[in-house]
């Protein structure tokens, strides 16, 4: 394969990578759609478009398999790209599994859905004994926790916002990947935390409001509460799921543009 015909294979794989990112954000951005409107075709719409990512995922692989046999690179950027694309492929394929994953929660809420969210208003310090992994709240952000009062609707309020921030978090990765700029997708390992922290303070504010006596107000107003409870959790797993998916993305950009080497020198800091 001369040097011409395989930049411009190379470039359609770019393409279809860079394809497969918009999918699965423009996934995610239904599943949140979803979510705060209680949209079931929206939903319906996520779920059918898993099988496209689906798609386009095993056309890459096809793809980047086939250069790999029939161009034989040895070494350099051309070989890390093409062994690093299978990877960053399949963490896009699991970030638009979550978010088709979100879509069917959202479908198994429907007939839980009060029609107004609960206004049982519970202190954020009552869950200070949660002892989940992640950061405590009253280590979040380096300031001491605080009176909040919680409630279901400033719950979901503050998924949507973790959604938010895991959808800038990927369409930096992508843009990272676009410009194979290493010192963005570092920057990006590091806005994880920031996933995380958003998480750790969803799961935290669910306990509080279901922690021990302060269930019975809450169920006593709604006695589906707690299963809806349950299911948003897992929506807001899967949100921080997708920042954990962005980080391997930027690993890869780094050993593309960067080497091994780089990516050791990461692991050790």
């Amino acid at each position: 394969m001369t040097r011409t015909l395989l930049d411009k294979e190379l470039q359609e794989l770019d393409e279809q990578i860079n394809q497969l990112g918009a999918m699965v954000d423009e996934a995610l951005k239904n599943a949140l759609d979803a979510l705060r409107t209680g949209d079931q075709a929206r939903s319906g719409m996520v779920i059918e478009a898993d099988a496209r990512v689906d798609s386009l995922r095993a056309a890459i692989e096809e793809h980047t398999i086939r250069l790999l046999t029939l161009q034989q690179p040895l070494a350099g950027m051309d070989l890390r790209y093409l062994t690093a694309a299978l990877s960053i492929a399949g963490d896009l394929e699991r970030i638009g599994d979550g978010a088709a994953g979100i879509a069917t929660i959202i479908l198994r809420m429907m007939p839980l859905r009060a029609e107004a969210a609960s206004q049982v208003e519970v202190d954020s310090r009552l869950a200070d004994g949660d002892t989940g992994n992640g950061p405590g709240p009253a280590q979040v952000a380096g300031r001491q926790e605080h009176h909040r009062g919680v409630s279901e609707a400033s719950i979901m309020q503050g998924i949507l916002d973790l959604g938010q921030e895991a959808r800038r978090v990927l369409q930096g990765t992508m843009q990272a990947f676009a410009q194979r700029d290493a010192a963005a997708a570092r920057h990006l390992w590091q806005e994880d935390d920031v996933v995380d922290v958003r998480y750790h303070l969803v799961r935290h504010d669910l306990m509080a409001m279901l922690a021990g006596a302060q269930a019975i107000p809450a169920l006593q107003s709604d006695p589906r509460i707690l299963q809806r409870a349950t299911y948003l959790l897992w929506i807001a797993h899967k949100l921080e799921r997708v920042a954990d998916h962005c980080t391997n993305i930027c690993e890869r950009i780094v050993f593309i543009v960067e080497g091994e080497a780089a990516i050791a020198e990461r692991e050790q800091e």
